[in-house]
């Protein structure tokens, strides 16, 4: 006597062992929102019970049941305390109604039944414990929301706020009365979003991007990473945004990731010195006159003593991880000795500077340590993707707009595809193999060179040259002056 069940349906568990009645009230629900479950014992209703969750239990008043037993022990299961329960009783006995309310029972329905009050209690006893259980879930889910780690925003169609989490407030400084508030105003106000060209288009085509606040010279970068998900239900449209605080993330990768480069660039040349001269000294020692072979040992020596020094170094960077972070601002003017000393690394032979006189006094807010370590970055990706490793590389300095310098990267070897250029921006946020900052299959580290600049409050453009093949890399890179002036808001975002 079970019925096809809807979408619409609500389940309801009936416990009655009067068969003729079970006939009686599958007739009077047939063709409802109602689908009629029965059990016609009372260890059948328990079990039944647990397996079908139901929507409601109706229950018979019947010593054959132990009705108030049964009562008791479904208001004892952790699962089923909170299903509606409703005793049939026959009418008049006060008795059996105090008994079922003392037993747990939530109402009753008299016997004979009555069709349109049987459909009616059912239909309201439903609706109330569907209402009921919704708020509970909103409750649990809204402490739940504001007490995540992570910021959530509800945006509408237009880009204004509904609604943001206690870590959303925090981490775009809002004020308490934020709803309506534009969501792009808000994030600008607090950060600079990277990439440009993605944040551009966002509130069209909302990807993932990077929201960054600069490093000052009291505060470290911070880094958030922005997603969107998008409710479109009629004219009900929502986009929900996440907000996830990556910045001690960010930290320990840029600290292994400049640890792995520092390791390879000042132990390869010392290395190598002591290496070589050893190995022509075992090779040839027969052959070598005494002067030669002191010669060739001193030159061991001296890569060793290097080589000790440099070790000495790295121990004092592993003990304090921000070194690189405390070095001093770089000037322009070094930039020729710089390229000079990393092409003799990188052996490369055709890399030329056009660094204007005017601007080789300028001092920009990367260490010297950093902007060494941009630059060897672009100009090893340049040799890697040349086809004969011998890439023409153009480095061009100039100054567009007040305050920041400009830094013009561009090589001959291959363009890349446009999933190459958008992935190239991705290694941070899915992780990579080894810290060694190139993207798995391609191998551009671009991204470490982003977020060198970024932290820095400056910007990126990588792009395929327009004139042939190639990679042009061009970064915007505010003066020492520029950021020392920049300071982070304190005060909530507030309505105009």
């Amino acid at each position: 006597m079970t019925q096809k069940l809807t979408a619409t349906q609500s389940t309801i568990l009936v416990i009655l062992a009067n068969l003729s009645l079970q006939e009686e009230m599958d007739e009077l629900l047939r063709n409802t929102t109602f689908r009629l479950e029965f059990a016609n014992t009372a260890q059948e209703g328990l079990r039944r019970a647990e397996e079908l969750l139901p929507d409601a239990i109706l229950l018979d008043s019947d010593p054959a049941l132990e009705s108030y037993e049964t009562c008791r022990r479904l208001r004892a299961s952790r699962i089923l305390s909170n299903v509606p329960l409703l005793m049939l009783h026959s009418r008049h006995n006060r008795d059996e109604r105090a008994a079922g309310l003392s037993a747990g029972a939530d109402d009753f329905i008299e016997k004979p039944l009555d069709g349109l009050e049987l459909l009616s209690r059912l239909r309201t006893i439903t609706r109330l414990n569907a209402q009921r259980l919704l708020l509970s879930h909103l409750s649990r889910f809204t402490w739940m929301a504001d007490h995540a780690q992570e910021g959530y925003l509800l945006l509408d169609r237009a880009g204004s706020i509904l609604y943001a989490n206690e870590r959303a407030i925090e981490l775009l400084n809002l004020d308490e009365d934020y709803v309506g508030l534009p969501f792009i105003t808000a994030v600008e106000r607090a950060y600079l979003p990277e990439p440009e060209s993605v944040w551009q288009h966002w509130l069209d085509e909302p990807e993932p991007c990077f929201l960054v606040q600069p490093e000052t010279p009291t505060a470290r970068a911070a880094w958030v990473i922005l997603e969107a998900h998008e409710l479109d239900l009629g004219n009900d449209y929502q986009r929900i945004v996440r907000l996830r605080d990556v910045t001690e993330r960010m930290t320990i990768y840029q600290d292994m990731r400049r640890f792995h480069t520092v390791v390879a660039h000042k132990l390869r040349t010392p290395m190598s010195m002591m290496v070589s001269n050893l190995g022509i000294i075992k090779n040839k020692m027969d052959m070598l006159s005494a002067e030669e072979i002191r010669e060739y040992a001193r030159g061991a020596i001296g890569g060793a003593d290097r080589l000790a020094n440099e070790i000495r170094k790295i121990l004092t960077y592993i003990d304090a991880p921000l070194a690189l972070n405390l070095g001093q601002p770089a000037r322009l003017d070094i930039l020729p000795d710089m390229l000079a000393e990393i092409c003799r690394l990188l052996d490369l032979k055709q890399v030329m500077l056009s660094l204007p006189e005017p601007l080789k006094e300028q001092t920009i807010a990367l260490t010297t340590d950093a902007l060494e370590m941009t630059l060897h970055e672009l100009l090893e990706n340049a040799r890697k993707f040349h086809p004969e490793h011998a890439p023409t590389v153009d480095i061009s300095i100039g100054q567009t707009t007040p305050g920041f310098i400009n830094i013009r990267v561009a090589d001959d070897g291959m363009n890349l595809t446009p999933e190459q250029l958008r992935w190239a921006w991705l290694p941070y946020v899915q992780g990579e193999k080894d810290f060694t900052g190139e993207l798995p299959g391609m191998g551009l580290g671009f991204p470490m060179v982003a977020t060198l600049l970024w932290k820095a409050g400056g910007d990126l453009r990588l792009r395929n040259r327009p004139d042939g093949p190639g990679i042009v890399v061009e970064m915007k890179i505010p003066l020492e002056g520029t950021i020392r002036q920049v300071e982070r808001s304190a005060a909530p975002y507030r309505k105009e």
